[in-house]
């Protein structure tokens, strides 16, 4: 059986979920799950008494923004760890691992996201949404898909918090993204260069359009691009924005999606 609506699109293949067959199978699923995929910041955030921690993807400490420190600090609960992502205009959260005393990471997916919408009133905090039917996930997967947003997340509901890649999550992605590092930057043109590693060499893959001033040589940045060529550079790549929580086997060709004649080397 597959969804009505995505038989009508073509998502391109995601990180993890190969396409169109994948998503049928989590749509159809009804343990699963359905959250928008979004491309900010990976923040992990900690409120003991008055004290704000974060830390990122890497699991490194790393500062918190000061007004979403006041936000956390408003709330009534005074100790709790929520999982999401940040951007300057606010924290997408869509986890909750501890409130009160209580340690929720044992708990199935569906009953920490019960208790985490009692923060959904916290200002610069938005609690994701979630589709849980089939009919739900399918219009949601189909109308993401003709924004040309981010991508789709696919959870298991009953599934108990494990940190990183455990099995539990799945990504369909609807646009192609990298993350790449500065080689060079053109400081009369608003343009750099941009590299990526290729084995233990580093490869120069593309010019990409800059704001004068917004990015140095050796930074990590995120680019979305319409594909990449048989010669491992990419097409049309436009700058997102910078990545502090990455190193550089984050760089690796090995993330490159290619499309048309150079799909088979994908």
């Amino acid at each position: 059986m597959q969804p009505e609506l995505l038989s009508r699109i073509l998502p391109t293949p995601g990180e993890l979920l190969p396409g169109l067959a994948g998503a049928a199978r989590f749509i159809l699923a009804d343990r699963f799950w359905a959250q928008q995929k979004w491309d900010g910041e990976r923040l992990l955030v900690r409120r003991s008494g008055r004290q704000i921690e974060g830390w990122n993807k890497k699991g490194q400490t790393t500062a918190v923004d000061p007004a979403l420190m006041s936000a956390l600090l408003s709330i009534s609960v005074h100790n709790f760890i929520l999982d999401g992502e940040y951007e300057p205009s606010g924290y997408r959260c869509w986890d909750l691992l501890q409130a009160g005393d209580e340690d929720l990471r044992s708990w199935p997916y569906r009953d920490r996201y019960g208790v985490l919408k009692v923060f959904a009133p916290c200002p610069r905090i938005s609690v994701l949404p979630v589709w849980r039917t089939s009919a739900e996930k399918e219009r949601i997967v189909f109308e993401l898909h003709s924004k040309r947003a981010e991508g789709v997340a696919f959870k298991d509901s009953l599934a108990p918090y494990r940190p990183g890649r455990a099995g539990q999550h799945y990504k369909l992605k609807f646009v192609k993204t990298a993350t790449v590092r500065i080689r060079s930057i053109e400081d009369s043109r608003d343009s750099a260069r941009i590299e990526m590693l290729d084995g233990l060499v580093w490869r120069d893959v593309s010019g990409i359009k800059v704001r004068q001033g917004s990015v140095k040589v050796g930074d990590f940045v995120e680019v979305r691009y319409s594909s990449a060529s048989g010669n491992k550079c990419i097409q049309q790549p436009v700058f997102i924005r910078t990545r502090n929580d990455v190193s550089d086997q984050d760089c690796s060709v090995e993330q490159l999606e290619y499309s048309g004649r150079w799909a088979p080397l994908r």
